[in-house]
C-alpha cells in the first residue's frame, strides 16, 4: 500500500507499507541513518463531536547506503496467459495470432526494470513435439523502484487452432526469473474482439514483399523527376 494516509480496515492488526527514499542530486556515497515515524488516528468522519480519541505513534529506525550502483532486478508475483485468436491470411500476407502474457513485477532493484526477453516454446498437446518457439516483440513497460506493476510482453504464434503446451521462461539479462509451463489456447480467427498482429507481426519475406515494391515505385518517381528536370535545363541552354 502506498500514499500519505495508509488506511487499517477495522479488525485488523496490521498493513503492508512501502517507503520510498528519493535521495537528492549530489549526495556522498555512503550510510546514512534516519528514524520514520508513524503515527494513527481515526478518519475525520468516524470522530464524533466531544469524543477523546486516542492516537498511537511508532518510531522505525532505518539504515540506508547510497551507492553508485544501479541494480536491476525484479520478482515476478503472477502470471496470466489469456486465449488468443489464430492468425489470418490478407492476400498473400500471413499475420499471425499474438500472445498477450500478463506479468505483475515488483522492482526489487534501483533503477526502472523490465524483463529483458520473454520466450515461449509450444508443444503439441502431449507436450512432446515441438512446434514453435517465439519471443516478445514488444517494447515491454519499465516498472520504477520498489513499486509492483503489471506489464504485458506480446509474442507471435502460427498455430492453427487448440490446446497447446507453452513452456516460459522471463529473463533478466542471463538470469531466468521465472520458467514453467502452461496451456496455451488458440481459438478460431474471430472467436474474440481482441486486435492482432498488424505489419510488425509480418514475416521477414512478406515485409519484404510490401517494402521493395514501395521503394522501386519511388526511386521510379525520383528518377522520372530528375530526368524532367535535366531535360529542362538542357532546352534552357
Amino acid at each position: 500500500v502506498e500514499g500519505d494516509s495508509i488506511p487499517l480496515p477495522q479488525g485488523e492488526t496490521k498493513v503492508p507499507m512501502t517507503v520510498r527514499v528519493v535521495v537528492p542530486d549530489g549526495v556522498d556515497f555512503k550510510r546514512y541513518e534516519g528514524v520514520i515515524r508513524i503515527k494513527t488516528a481515526a478518519p475525520d468522519d468516524q470522530v464524533s463531536a466531544g469524543a477523546v480519541s486516542i492516537s498511537l505513534g511508532a518510531q522505525v529506525d532505518i539504515d540506508l547506503t547510497v551507492i553508485d550502483k544501479e541494480i536491476k532486478d525484479f520478482k515476478v508475483r503472477k502470471i496470466s496467459l489469456p486465449d488468443l485468436n489464430e492468425g489470418h491470411k490478407v492476400g498473400w500476407l500471413y499475420f499471425p495470432g499474438k500472445i498477450r502474457f500478463g506479468m505483475t513485477l515488483e522492482n526489487t532493484g534501483n533503477v526502472n526494470v523490465a524483463p529483458s526477453e520473454v520466450s515461449f516454446h509450444i508443444y503439441d498437446a502431449t507436450g512432446k513435439v515441438l512446434l514453435e518457439e517465439v519471443s516478445h516483440t514488444n517494447r515491454i513497460k519499465r516498472v520504477e523502484p520498489f513499486a509492483t506493476d503489471d506489464v504485458i510482453a506480446e509474442l507471435p504464434v502460427h498455430l492453427k487452432a487448440g490446446s497447446y503446451i507453452a513452456r516460459y521462461q522471463i529473463k533478466n539479462g542471463d538470469d531466468i526469473k521465472q520458467e514453467g509451463e502452461l496451456t496455451l489456447s488458440v481459438l478460431p480467427y474471430g472467436s474474440l474482439q481482441v486486435a492482432g498482429y498488424g505489419f510488425m507481426g509480418l514475416s521477414l519475406s512478406h515485409k519484404a514483399s510490401i517494402i521493395l515494391p514501395l521503394l522501386a515505385l519511388l526511386l521510379l518517381i525520383g528518377a522520372g523527376l530528375y530526368a524532367r528536370r535535366s531535360s529542362r535545363a538542357l532546352k534552357k541552354t
